[in-house]
């Protein structure tokens, strides 16, 4: 191969060139300068995230002093201290709903169905047909996540307002709301198309969920909600769900 390529250059027509030398050097100004396009375009593409980055850091900012997170001095606020104690979802959302003070007058059965919106998002086919008690619940939840919505678009950020909504869906509610009053794994599984480990996943999720609205609620002194997320725990946390191996 190493003769077959020198072969190749001596035949070439480059080699009988006169000003060959002269060729040669400007190929390789060409290539440095090439090179130097290159880079230049590359601080270019850094300098264009960085401003972006910093758009999106001042709409941010723009958004937690709207929603009352933050001070007009960027000082965490007590509405910002319960959104720090979520991490499973949305945390903006979650801290909009306890503060909201909607949770108050559910009973610990519609709270826990209604949380299960914020831990899944999965595609399902099932037509969702909620019980008569859920439907106030999720029109109160879907306002509060629309008012996060409404300030990210305010503060210019790129966000389409019905699409953070429907995100949150509510295809679990009523399998979340017969397995905390007691229903049987088997039972809920025949109401839905949902797999029986996306459901699982969902439940657990669920579940470290209200722990940390839990601990949200003892931060801002609400007994009653604490007690409620709580009980909500001890009905969901049960049978084969939870068990150490599902291998039984």
């Amino acid at each position: 191969r190493l003769e077959s390529l020198e072969n190749r250059i001596r035949k070439h027509k480059a080699r009988k060139s006169k000003d060959l030398d002269v060729k040669y050097g400007m190929y390789e100004r060409y290539l440095a300068l090439e090179l130097k396009i290159k880079e230049a375009e590359s601080k270019v593409k850094d300098c264009m995230e960085d401003t972006k980055l910093k758009n999106t850091l001042k709409g941010m900012t723009r958004v937690l002093r709207r929603l009352g997170h933050t001070t007009e001095d960027n000082v965490v606020a007590l509405k910002g201290r319960v959104a720090c104690e979520i991490s499973s979802c949305n945390e903006l959302v979650v801290a909009e709903i306890i503060l909201s003070n909607m949770l108050n007058d559910l009973t610990v059965e519609q709270v826990v169905a209604l949380l299960s919106c914020l831990v899944f998002s999965d595609k399902s086919d099932d037509r969702v047909q909620l019980k008569e008690e859920l439907h106030k619940p999720l029109r109160q939840m879907q306002n509060c996540i629309k008012k996060v919505a409404q300030a990210m678009e305010d503060a210019r950020l790129p966000i389409v307002v019905e699409d953070f909504v429907d995100q949150f869906k509510p295809s679990m509610m009523d399998i979340v709301y017969a397995w905390v009053k007691g229903a049987k794994f088997v039972d809920i599984c025949k109401l839905t198309d949902i797999f029986e480990g996306t459901i699982i996943r969902c439940i657990r999720r669920l579940e470290e969920l209200m722990r940390q609205m839990s601990g949200a609620a003892k931060l801002i002194g609400n007994t009653e909600l604490e007690d409620k997320f709580q009980d909500g725990i001890a009905k969901l946390k049960r049978d084969i769900i939870f068990a150490a191996s599902l291998y039984l």
